[in-house]
């Protein structure tokens, strides 16, 4: 497959419920809120830093490491705002403390076409690469104003279990 860009692609969910993350349904990705037209084009941040183990040992001069744990930083998701409320969809879904999965298809949902590119917008399919993270909504803040800026805020999402990023959607039932 070639190499692709994941702007007007990517597929970002956050869904209530995900009981196996190796293998998203597409029943559980449907029942989730599809944020993608409305986080900014550089608003999802899934960092994953690891720490390293001192292993040197006194009959060598190099510095040797080994792994050690890893993750720990929080998700971000920066959206933008909407004058109605009830159209405030990102704003009303990532409130405080809210538990659930954020789910990124990368690649876009529906990844069965020739190319293995889907859409910000289509419905999930089984076998689509996806991400799962588990998280719940630490806090929301709106960002500072700015000239010819939108009303935007961001959300800081704490990872709560070990993410799954290598997730493939399954059919109903898994």
């Amino acid at each position: 497959m070639p190499r692709y860009g994941t702007t007007g692609r990517i597929g970002i969910v956050f869904a209530p419920t995900v009981v196996d993350p190796s293998k998203p349904t597409i029943a559980e990705i449907a029942a989730g809120t599809n944020l993608s037209d409305h986080v900014t084009r550089d608003g999802l941040k899934t960092p994953s830093s690891g720490n390293t183990i001192d292993a040197a040992d006194i009959g060598s001069r190099f510095n040797k490491t080994a792994p050690g744990t890893y993750g720990g930083d929080a998700a971000e998701i920066t959206a933008h705002r909407d004058s109605q409320g009830t159209d405030d969809l990102a704003w009303n879904t990532l409130e405080q403390d809210a538990i659930g999965f954020l789910i990124v298809a990368r690649s876009g949902f529906n990844q069965a076409t020739g190319t293995g590119l889907g859409s910000k917008s289509g419905a999930a399919k089984s076998g689509d690469r996806v991400e799962v993270y588990p998280v719940t909504v630490i806090s929301r803040a709106m960002n500072d104003t700015g000239d010819n800026e939108t009303s935007k805020f961001t959300a800081s999402l704490a990872i709560t279990g070990e993410p799954e990023q290598d997730a493939v959607v399954a059919a109903a039932g898994g």
